[in-house]
C-alpha cells in the first residue's frame, strides 16, 4: 500500500510538472506566431524561388504548431491538450479532440492533470509503437449527456488487452512506478461519484469516464 501511494504521488507530481512545461510551450508558440509577420516580409522580398519555397515550408510548419493550441473553455485543459498535441505533431500522431472544457470547471487543477495527463500519456505510448503511421490515431471527447459528464479516450491498438481487477496490466518494465496511471484516474473519478470502464473493440482501446453532474464537487 505504501509503495502504491508513493507511485501515485510520483504520477501526480509528474503530471503537474508536465502542465507547467506545457504553459511554457504555449508562450513559445505565441512568440513564434508574432515572428511569422516578419517572416512574411522576408518571403515577399526574396527573389530566389528555392529560398522562397524554403521560407514558406518553415512558415507552414510554424503554423501547424500554432494550430495545435486547443481552446476548450478551460485553461487547464487547454494547456494539457496543447502540450500533448504538440508532441503528437512532432511524432506523426493523429490526435483529435472535441471537448467542452467548461464542463470541468468543478474539478481542481490536479484532478484534471491526473485524468488527461495519464490517459493521453498511455494513448501516446501505445500508438508510438505502431509502425504504420496512418494507424497512429488518438481521439478524445468531453461532453454532457443525460445529466452525466462523459470523458472518452480512444486510441488504435495492435495489442491484446490483458486485465487484472478490471484494469489492463502494464507492459512497461518498471512496474513499481508504472501501471498506476489508470488507478489514479479511477480514484480521481470515484472522488466525484463517477465510474471508469476500459475495453477494446475492433482494435480500439476505449477508456470511458462517467461522472454524474449532480455529484460534482
Amino acid at each position: 500500500m505504501q509503495k502504491e501511494m508513493e507511485a501515485v504521488n510520483a504520477i501526480l507530481r509528474r503530471q503537474y510538472e508536465q502542465y507547467n512545461l506545457s504553459k511554457e510551450n504555449i508562450e513559445i508558440i505565441n512568440r513564434k506566431y508574432h515572428d511569422l509577420k516578419h517572416q512574411i516580409a522576408v518571403v515577399r522580398a526574396e527573389r530566389n524561388s528555392d529560398k522562397r519555397e524554403q521560407y514558406l515550408q518553415e512558415m507552414e510548419n510554424d503554423i501547424k504548431m500554432y494550430e495545435a493550441q486547443n481552446k476548450t473553455g478551460n485553461k487547464v485543459l487547454d494547456t494539457i491538450l496543447t502540450g500533448k498535441h504538440l508532441y503528437c505533431v512532432q511524432h506523426e500522431i493523429n490526435f483529435t479532440c472535441v471537448a467542452d472544457g467548461m464542463l470541468l470547471d468543478f474539478m481542481n487543477l490536479m484532478d484534471i492533470c491526473t485524468i488527461f495527463g495519464n490517459a493521453l500519456d498511455n494513448a501516446i505510448e501505445c500508438v508510438e509503437k505502431i509502425g504504420d503511421k496512418s494507424k497512429r490515431l488518438i481521439r478524445t471527447a468531453v461532453y454532457s449527456q443525460s445529466k452525466f459528464l462523459i470523458i472518452r479516450f480512444e486510441n488504435y491498438t495492435e495489442l491484446e488487452l490483458t486485465t487484472k481487477d478490471s484494469l489492463p496490466i502494464t507492459t512497461k518494465k518498471d512496474r513499481q512506478y508504472h501501471g498506476y496511471g489508470l488507478k489514479s484516474i479511477r480514484s480521481t473519478v470515484e472522488k466525484y461519484g463517477g465510474s471508469m470502464t476500459v475495453n477494446v473493440k475492433d482494435n480500439w482501446f476505449i477508456l470511458r469516464l462517467l461522472i454524474p453532474e449532480e455529484k460534482s464537487l
